[in-house]
């Protein structure tokens, strides 16, 4: 090569170099800045390349400190009786009652704190000390769209050495609910606050969030939860189940599901509740003094309706306010059990996970460690495909083949049946998931909505071949394409490996429950 030709070269490779420096420094230089939040769950193929890894993950570094927000003390001059006025309302519960340890679920009846009237409901604080260095206290409530803006505040209470003090910051508010999903323009939608801590404050006691700084009125405030409160051996699965309201008496569908996820591998189990036969309250009572359930009566905020017909007849008209509702219990769920349980699974009464190899979630999800290595921890929840086992289906297998000990449990419990709709339900569409509590914000019905560091991926789907969502439940014929469903289906015995098990279960409860009534 000519010395000219080598000249050009040694040019251009100048000129990449420069040019490679520059980009990196702007890199540096920039703000953070923060992904967008995907409608579907993102893909879960591969990993992302380390580079974008690490600048992600000092964007969260960035974004911890710009979002952090200072405290200032609160003195007898801050905490004048005009704020207490102007935030305070006289019908309010002084409290949330839920906050003690020592009372059974059943007496803690969770009450709405009404912080701005007709605008902003606080129903339950949780102290997250998560992300190291930047302790915070989480509020979760509800505010009503279009009626809250500006600026909110937190009051913090803790005592020290010098007795009870209170200092306040502004709050940080995001929803539960993405903008895509519509429905929230006029209508009550469920709120996250972040009150941030300072780093010094080990034991914050009540939490107070309104429209002004240093809110006076310690009463009538939230008891923050820490995760010392509740002395539990700490488990890896605990479940949530929202609102169950149901005239009938489903006592002894409830005793199924409960003993067939303890097999499973359920340590804990939360309960929510509107409305329930008097025998569904004996169930729950009975398992709580067992410390497998703790249930919590529900309510709703506001103007909305706390009669049964008028609840039950919005949330038939309005599907939107139902959904959102649901969110209320799912992510109290989630604060209760940060730090009593590695995973909390959002899911209803007609449904369960059934891994199709191994016996437990355990085991399940011990295999799919192993088979992602560190990427594992890379996401948030770690969601299970869907598939339809229509009850309107069993009649068109021959049960002959089964042999009367499995068919007698069929007909009582339809968590046994075997003729399900072949395809499976697309990836996000009626999964549910297995959600990390020490990688997620705030959680849906389906899988974490947001995840604690912006580089962790919402969720990660399990391969179906290895477990499935059994969902028992009539079609509905408004939402699926039944007869298409119905007419492609297959037999799926990967249930009946529990039956032995489950039977004998079922009937101890059930002798020791009759005895009770």
């Amino acid at each position: 090569m000519s010395i000219g030709g080598m000249r050009r070269l040694c040019r251009l490779g100048l000129a990449a170099v420069i040019a490679t420096a520059l980009c990196v420094l702007t890199l540096v230089d920039m703000p953070p800045q923060l992904p967008q939040l995907p409608t579907d769950p993102p893909p879960t193929s591969g990993s992302e390349p380390p580079a974008t890894r690490s600048i992600v993950a000092y964007s969260w570094a960035r974004r911890l400190a710009l979002d952090y927000r200072p405290s200032r003390e609160c003195t007898i001059e801050n905490n004048n009786d005009e704020n207490d006025d102007n935030n305070n309302n006289n019908n309010s519960p002084t409290a949330s009652t839920l906050s003690s340890t020592n009372t059974t679920s059943d007496e803690a009846k969770e009450m709405w704190l009404e912080a701005i009237p007709s605008r902003l409901f606080l129903y339950a604080g949780h102290l997250d000390i998560r992300v190291v260095g930047y302790p915070s206290v989480r509020v979760i409530g509800v505010k009503r769209e279009s009626t809250v803006s500006g600026a909110l505040f937190c009051t913090i209470w803790h005592e020290d050495h010098e007795g009870m003090r209170s200092f306040s910051m502004e709050a940080l508010v995001s929803d539960i609910w993405l903008d895509e999903w519509g429905g929230t323009s006029t209508g009550y939608t469920g709120i996250l606050i972040t009150c941030p801590l300072p780093e010094s404050t080990t034991y914050p006691t009540r939490v107070f969030v309104g429209n002004t700084a240093c809110y006076r009125n310690s009463s009538h405030s939230l008891i923050i939860k820490r995760g010392n409160n509740i002395k539990r051996k700490k488990t890896e699965f605990t479940l949530c189940v929202k609102g169950l309201d149901f005239d009938e008496d489903i006592s002894d569908k409830l005793v199924g599901f409960f003993e067939l996820s303890r097999i499973l591998g359920a340590g804990m189990i939360y309960v929510y509740v509107f409305s329930v036969h008097e025998n569904v309250t004996r169930v729950l009572r009975l398992y709580e003094r067992s410390n497998v359930v703790r249930w919590f009566r529900l309510s709703l905020p506001g103007d909305l309706p706390n009669n049964v017909v008028d609840r039950r007849r919005l949330f038939s008209k309005d599907i939107w306010i139902k959904r959102r509702m649901e969110l209320i219990p799912y992510n109290h769920c989630f604060y209760d059990n940060i730090y009593n349980s590695e995973f909390i699974v959002p899911i209803d009464i007609d449904e369960m996970i059934i891994p199709v190899n191994v016996k437990t979630w355990s085991e399940l999800l011990m295999n799919e460690r192993k088979k992602l290595g560190n990427t594992f921890n890379d996401y948030a929840s770690y969601a299970v495909r869907n598939v339809y086992f229509f009850p309107e289906l069993q009649s068109k297998i021959n049960n002959s083949s089964l042999n009367n000990r499995i068919s007698n449990v069929m007909e009582k419990f339809n968590y046994f049946n075997t003729l399900r709709t072949t395809n499976v339900s697309p990836e996000g569409d009626s999964v549910k998931s297995f959600v990390s509590t020490k990688r997620t914000l705030t959680v849906h019905n389906h899988y974490a909505l947001t995840t604690l560091n912006p580089s962790t991926r919402r969720a990660y789907h399990l391969d179906s071949r290895d477990v499935l969502k059994h969902h028992h439940r009539q079609c509905d014929k408004d939402r699926l394409n039944c007869h298409d469903m119905m007419s492609n289906i297959t037999v799926d015995k990967s249930a009946l490996k529990y039956v032995n098990e489950f039977k004998a279960r079922v009937k101890r409860v059930l002798t020791k429950l009759n005895a009770l009534m």
